[in-house]
């Protein structure tokens, strides 16, 4: 049984304070997001920790590409609301039962996070170095 209660998100409605949102549409389904969009699912929790928890999850699961096989659709893929209430019971819950008992994993991934965006500002700073100095050094006069 889901722990947590799982909707479609709607511009029309309230959203809770509390709440996860996946996205549902693109090959970027099932990315965990803070903030609503208009395709996405709606995950609601009860805290700032499980939520914190859940979006780690979330964040690993669709990295990896666990949600790619699950799509459907030939022109804009997407995930169904179904699938991924399966998904959270056979996969995902386990995987935050797993995250509850053993929290240096969540700390571990989000670390990982911290170093590809710092990784990806210097390289576009390098990047920003070499333009600099092919204009300086070839295109002035």
């Amino acid at each position: 049984m889901l722990t947590n209660k799982v909707r479609t998100y709607s511009v029309h409605r309230e959203s809770p304070e509390q709440a996860l949102y996946i996205l549902n549409r693109g090959r970027n389904a099932g990315k965990p997001l803070f903030e609503p969009c208009p395709n996405c699912f709606i995950l609601y929790v009860s805290n700032t920790e499980e939520l914190e928890t859940y979006y780690w999850t979330f964040y690993a699961f669709w990295k990896n590409g666990f949600f790619h096989p699950h799509l459907c659709g030939s022109v804009i893929e997407m995930l169904r609301l179904s699938d991924l209430k399966k998904l959270l019971l056979q996969w995902i819950q386990p995987g935050i039962e797993k995250a509850n008992r053993n929290p240096e994993m969540v700390n571990k991934i989000k670390s990982t996070w911290e170093l590809e965006q710092k990784i990806a500002q210097q390289s576009k700073a390098v990047q920003e170095l070499q333009n600099s100095l092919v204009r300086r050094y070839y295109l002035t006069m």
